[in-house]
């Protein structure tokens, strides 16, 4: 296993359930209705599988999720055999790793006056992954995006950055410093975590080194500040941000495998 995992003990309940409202934030990121179940080493996932009690037949807001460390194989290969496909990795970046970009774009920290461009940035991106499966795009999804964003700007230290080119907006990154990363940081065993919650390039400006230089700017900031890793979520079927990020110094950890509907 990866030595950045960290101990995975058996749960007293393998199985659980958890409902969303559709405004919910997190509804933009997952089904309303989620059947999870939890993996551990020595598992038997054969079986644990042909007991899970699903529910939600045909219904495409209902899925059934499990995750497993990236290089549990033979949990692939079950998983798949039952109709599961991978969807999401969380991948993980030591310090130091990783490539300089070469683009000319500049970088400044988020301010409140850029809160319309980066929500709309935020959102061309989500509409994006929501392609590959995992993603939905809601009604209510740039309303919360916006009061997400917003709650960045009252965090004592920058942690959003916008890319220009001749003074307009391009591209966007937030990330999580410690302290606001305890949420994810349970899923490995080195410390202090970061976390990226996002990067986005507008369409137009894509393969021009916009991404690159954005997250080469975190990275000497995240450096800078002794993080000892750095998470992200991404889309494993987006043929744009799987070789991104690998050659950007980071390497899949975690593996979450969806089917939708769960039953």
């Amino acid at each position: 296993m990866d030595p950045l995992l960290p101990d995975i003990a058996p749960a007293d309940d393998p199985y659980s359930f958890s409902e969303l409202p559709e405004d919910d934030l997190n509804a933009s990121w997952i089904a309303l209705r989620t059947h999870s179940l939890h993996w551990h080493p020595g598992a038997d996932l054969e079986d644990l599988l042909r007991r899970w009690p699903l529910t939600g037949e045909g219904d495409p807001e209902t899925a059934a999720v499990v995750t497993v460390p990236s290089r549990a194989v033979e949990a692939a290969d079950v998983l798949s055999r039952r109709g599961f496909a991978p969807m999401v990795v969380v991948a993980a970046r030591l310090p130091g790793r990783g490539r300089a970009g070469r683009s000319a774009v500049g970088i400044r920290p988020l301010a409140a006056e850029d809160l319309d461009v980066a929500v709309e940035l935020h959102l061309e991106t989500m509409r994006f992954d929501s392609l590959f499966g995992m993603v939905t795009a809601r009604p209510s999804s740039a309303a919360r995006l916006r009061e997400h964003i917003a709650s960045l700007l009252e965090r004592p230290e920058p942690c959003g950055w916008l890319a220009e080119r001749g003074g307009e907006a391009v591209g966007f990154l937030y990330c999580d410093l410690p302290g606001h990363s305890d949420w994810i940081a349970s899923w490995t065993s080195v410390r202090p975590v970061a976390y990226i919650g996002l990067l986005g390039v507008r369409a137009d400006s894509r393969g021009q080194g916009v991404g690159a230089a954005l997250v080469d700017h975190a990275h000497s900031v995240l450096d800078e500040a002794g993080v000892g890793v750095t998470l992200l979520h991404h889309a494993l079927p987006n043929p744009l941000s799987t070789p991104f990020w690998y050659s950007h110094g980071y390497r899949p950890l975690w593996t979450t495998w969806q089917r939708r509907p769960a039953r």
